[in-house]
């Protein structure tokens, strides 16, 4: 049987319902949340008044009075994410190497989906999954942002390589090129690495540019979310 997630908060449970994630909705006793209740009827989708006692004991954060029951979010094949890739005139694709917080994870989600990402590449082992927490973080990119999880990541990256990729890795190091002094009129994976590790050796070798952001204060490390955005707003220059 299929494992049921729980995801809340109010975007979250709104684009779930737009995209029609949600099995089953939890809305608390009190609170104000007409459109919601409106568009889940329209969906025929079964809710259930509960207190505030029984809303705390289901959500583990700030749920504002809704929580929702979905089915566990499934994953793309590589494939799958080539070929939404290669419909678009500026593909760009992420790999996230050891991206272990799923925090972190659902923030990097948001911002793929603002920035156009066709999809997300994870590793199997030693990396977060798709979760309700990850869902929540994202506030309801998780939906529309495709997320493929390979045994691989270097027979990934030479998948990507024949399929007309160029692999550009964000890396601390002497010889990496300053972000901004790359050109990027080509079919793009961004590879970002946790903020503890990096990105991994065999990973970097396998790379045809590795880039790092400069920075000027005593913090020798950005979030990992926070450099995708930057690395992500630079590429997407190159689409305009």
């Amino acid at each position: 049987m299929e494992e049921k997630q729980i995801i809340y908060g109010r975007n979250p449970v709104i684009e779930a319902l737009e995209g029609g994630f949600i099995t089953y909705l939890f809305i608390m006793e009190g609170a104000h949340l007409e459109k919601i209740i409106e568009s889940a009827k329209k969906k025929n989708i079964p809710m259930k008044l509960i207190s505030k006692v029984e809303m705390d004991k289901l959500c583990k954060g700030n749920h504002q009075g809704v929580a929702a029951e979905v089915k566990s979010y499934q994953y793309s094949s590589l494939e799958e994410i080539i070929i939404m890739a290669q419909k678009q005139t500026h593909p760009i694709i992420l790999m996230l190497d050891g991206i272990t917080d799923p925090h972190n994870f659902g923030a990097i989600i948001r911002t793929a989906e603002i920035f156009n990402v066709a999809g997300i590449i994870i590793p199997k082992h030693n990396s977060v999954s798709l979760s309700s927490t990850v869902a929540k973080t994202s506030a309801g990119a998780i939906n529309y942002v495709k997320v493929a999880s390979v045994t691989n990541l270097s027979n990934a990256i030479q998948t990507l390589k024949d399929s007309g990729f160029w692999i550009v890795s964000s890396a601390l190091g002497e010889h990496s090129l300053n972000y901004q002094d790359v050109k990027y009129d080509f079919k793009t994976v961004l590879v970002i690495g946790s903020e503890g590790k990096g990105v991994s050796r065999l990973v970097l070798e396998r790379s045809d540019f590795v880039v790092k952001i400069p920075m000027f204060g005593r913090v020798n490390s950005l979030n990992a979310s926070v450099a995708t955005g930057i690395l992500l707003a630079k590429i997407n220059e190159y689409s305009l």
